[in-house]
């Protein structure tokens, strides 16, 4: 089978590119030099750009990826069972070598934020072939790291294979793993699910917003009713006012990118919560002057029932409040942008 390889060196201090050129004289190796770090995501378009076959196979240059699973990668498209075929650490076959706790458990955690997205074991894989067709005519939007998921939501083909793969720690260098590659991971999963479920991707942002602003609530309540001996009533009023304009804030600027004006908007986004309110109330005042008496439960414990009355409220409106907002208070942005 007659292949080339292109190596995409985004200035690479150590010497990379030199190294390519000079191979690039006895064998079929393009390489492609830019200026600065650009990304993974957009290096691995470019080289897209730049081959000439069909059959692309895209790969680390660190050794984590068994080179020797190119060919059975290839094949799988060259023989149309597949349009994409990935090498996976999740099925069976596949395994990881040499990775400390926090980095499965972070792998884990950022396979799991895309299962609706991809029903692929493994979609984080940066080790992956596709037919070029699966990309051709497909806006791809490199943001981050994780180009491979982008092609397994996006890319226009039949069927995905998944190769299990033994994925080793880089032979050489550090990983470039870090918080803001974290941020964009996130923001690239949200993004796809606007392409792919927009009303879920809304919904999980709204969660995830409501979810701080909830902290933000018990926070405020543990404070106002034990170090400042306001009435519990009364405290879940502030804590609800408060944590109320931190989600406004998020969810016009974040959830739903709102361009309508913002006295408005705020006031119908403090009406849909008012509901919230009312149950929480309703809650507290239930658990606080009949389930903790009937239960034989003192003062010294009331701060962990009203956390808990505080949980099962917000739980319970979440739901109607992302609806009643998205259909009312953020209805023209939804529109404007579907």
């Amino acid at each position: 089978m007659e292949a080339e390889m292109v190596i995409v060196d985004d200035n690479s201090p150590d010497g990379t590119g030199d190294a390519a050129e000079e191979l690039g004289k006895e064998f079929n190796v393009k390489v492609v030099h830019r200026e600065g770090k650009l990304g993974l995501s957009t290096a691995v378009l470019e080289g897209f750009e730049t081959a000439t076959g069909d059959v692309l196979v895209v790969m680390d240059a660190d050794l984590s990826h068994p080179p020797e699973k190119v060919p059975e990668l290839a094949e799988k498209i060259v023989s149309g069972e597949a349009g994409m075929a990935v090498g996976s650490r999740y099925v069976e076959g596949g395994r990881v070598e040499n990775w400390p706790l926090h980095r499965r458990l972070v792998s884990r955690g950022a396979t799991l934020l895309a299962r609706w997205l991809t029903d692929v074991k493994d979609p984080m894989s940066g080790f992956f072939a596709i037919n070029r067709s699966v990309i051709e005519g497909v806006e791809l939007d490199p943001v981050g790291y994780k180009i491979g998921l982008e092609i397994l939501v996006k890319g226009r083909y039949d069927d995905v294979v998944e190769v299990p793969i033994t994925f080793a720690d880089r032979k050489a260098g550090s990983s470039k793993l870090g918080a803001s590659v974290y941020l964009k991971y996130i923001d690239h999963c949200t993004r796809l699910y606007e392409h792919n479920r927009p009303w879920l991707a809304r919904y999980i942002k709204f969660a995830f917003i409501g979810g701080i602003g909830a902290l933000i609530n018990l926070a405020v309540l543990w404070t106002s009713v034990e170090i400042f001996f306001v009435h519990y009533l009364w405290a879940a009023v502030i804590a609800f006012v408060v944590a109320d304009t931190n989600n406004y804030i998020w969810n016009r600027w974040w959830t739903f990118r709102s361009k309508g004006k913002v006295h408005v908007q705020y006031g119908q986004f403090l009406l849909v919560s008012l509901d919230g309110l009312m149950l929480n109330l309703i809650i507290l005042k239930a658990i606080v002057e009949d389930i903790m008496p009937a239960l034989g439960i003192g003062e010294d414990r009331a701060s962990v029932f009203l956390v808990v009355a505080q949980l099962i409220a917000i739980f319970l409106v979440s739901i109607f409040n992302f609806m009643a907002n998205s259909l009312w208070t953020f209805h023209a942005d939804i529109r404007r942008g579907s």
